[in-house]
This record gives structure tokens, C-alpha cells and sequence, in this order.
């Protein structure tokens, strides 16, 4: 579970397992929404306070800025709110994107944070030693089964202490030339397989930037359209890695199959 800091006025809202990383973005966001508050005079900077009558001068602008967000922050800290998790927005269910790198600290906080609250966790990868490795590093003990979905013609590679028949984990090795329509299909089964176990399952979806770069949009738009069907037909809480840098343009077709979008950033899940 993490802190989460919630705008009035705006869909800006930040995330983050650090109560001091949520603040201080916070506190960045109401400083910035307030900048025409801010007066700089010289080597002076003056500020007032739009929601009371505070106002302050420091020769110290580093110092000055910091006192101005720090204000602020005190009439907004009641919008900070703890023990919450991202998916709460969507009622646990639903589909997410996130934009980040699939390879990066912000996607592996992202797949904790979204993974963990699957007793099925399935995943689709091409780097599904990494996946595995992460479960162990980071979870308190396994999911009560794991299925890795993977093109990855030696998938365990790389993989360190660990043995794949002593923990609850099933590696599903695709035909590298399998279309869309079987991709579907494929995950569709293994989640027929896992619905009589009656757990929670969640989901995750890395090689989307891979589908959009190589596919047509509108058939990946399908693709992404039947899939998240099947999965909310489940209660799936499932989420799916994008390029931000690469997939700008291509998420604004794309967002409509999306029930929620966020930037993973380091420690902080974003959205504006």
C-alpha cells in the first residue's frame, strides 16, 4: 500500500510508498499552480499566501521558495491520505498503463505495487528471468501460482538461485510468430484455467511498445480491446508497460482501451 495525494481542482494526483517523496511532489504541484504568487525583486523574493493572508520576503530565495511550498503545503496536507493503492481508483479491477520503461526502477515499482495483490499472477515478458528474480527479491513469499508468458527461447537464463520445480511458477514458451488473435486466445485459457482456483488475479503486459512499433495501431487497438474484455470478465487487475518517449503519439488512440494512466517515475506513480 502506499500515500497518495489527490489535487481538488485537477486529476493531478501522486503516489508513492514514501510518505516524503509523496509530500514533496506535492508541495511542488501546489508551488507551481501558485507561481504568480511569487515575486522576485532583486536578490529578494516575496510571496503571498492565496489562501490566507501570510505573506513573507527573504533575501535567501532557495530558502524563501522552500518557506512559500512548505505554506502552502500546510493548507493542503489534508488531501494526504495513507494505506491506499492505485487500483482503489478503479474499484481493484480494470486496466492501467503505464508509462515508463519496461527495463527500469519505475516499471519494477509499478509491478510490485500492481502484481501484489494477485494470488495468480500472470505475466507476459521477453525478460521472464527478471520477472521471476524480482517476485523473490521483492515479495514476502510467492503468489499461490505464477504463470510467465514468454518468446524468449531460453527463458530461464540468467536466473540465479532458484529452481524453477521448488516454487510455484509456470514458464508458457509462444511461438515467436503467433498473431494477436492466438496471443489472446492463449491468455484467455490460462486464465480459464486459474478461475476455479477463486484467487485474485492480476496481470501484466510488457511487450506492448514491441506490438506498436512492429503492428498496425488499429489492430493492437482490437487486440488491446478483446483482451482487456476477457480480463475484466475476471476481475483482473492487469497493467501494460509503455515507452513514454517512444508512444506518445500512438497512446492517444490507444488511451479509450485504458480504464487509467499513470507515469511511473522512480518511487512515484503520477497522474495528471
Amino acid at each position: 500500500m502506499v500515500y497518495r495525494w489527490r489535487a481538488r481542482k485537477s486529476n493531478f494526483t501522486v503516489w508513492s510508498a514514501s510518505r516524503s517523496e509523496t509530500v514533496e511532489r506535492a508541495k511542488t504541484h501546489v508551488a507551481k499552480q501558485n507561481r504568480d504568487q511569487l515575486v522576485e525583486s532583486g536578490v529578494r523574493l516575496q510571496w503571498s499566501c492565496p489562501y490566507c493572508e501570510v505573506a513573507s520576503q527573504s533575501h535567501d530565495k532557495t530558502k524563501g521558495f522552500e518557506d512559500f511550498k512548505d505554506h502552502l503545503f500546510s493548507h493542503k496536507k489534508p488531501l494526504l491520505e495513507s494505506g491506499v493503492h492505485v487500483a482503489d481508483d478503479i474499484d481493484g479491477t480494470g486496466s492501467v498503463a503505464v508509462m515508463s520503461k519496461v527495463q527500469s526502477q519505475g516499471a519494477d515499482n509499478a509491478r510490485i505495487h500492481f502484481l501484489s495483490p494477485g494470488n495468480i499472477v500472470i505475466i507476459v515478458t521477453t525478460h521472464p528471468a527478471d520477472r521471476i528474480q524480482l517476485l523473490k527479491n521483492k515479495f514476502n513469499e510467492w503468489p499461490e501460482w505464477t504463470v510467465v508468458m514468454t518468446t524468449k527461447s531460453d527463458p530461464l537464463s540468467g536466473l540465479s538461485g532458484i529452481e524453477l520445480m521448488n516454487i510455484p511458477v509456470e514458464v508458457v514458451e509462444l511461438d515467436k510468430k503467433m498473431g494477436l488473435g492466438n496471443l489472446t486466445e492463449t491468455v484467455s485459457r490460462v486464465i480459464q484455467e486459474q478461475e476455479p482456483k477463486g484467487g485474485k488475479i492480476t496481470f501484466e503486459f510488457d511487450v506492448l511498445t514491441e506490438l506498436i512499433t512492429k503492428g498496425q495501431l488499429q489492430r493492437v487497438f482490437k487486440f488491446l480491446h478483446l483482451l482487456n474484455g476477457r480480463l475484466k470478465k475476471a476481475n483482473v487487475l492487469s497493467h501494460y508497460f509503455v515507452d513514454q518517449e517512444r508512444m506518445t503519439s500512438s497512446m492517444n488512440v490507444l488511451d479509450p482501451v485504458f480504464n487509467m494512466q499513470i507515469k511511473a517515475d522512480g518511487k512515484l506513480f503520477l497522474r495528471k
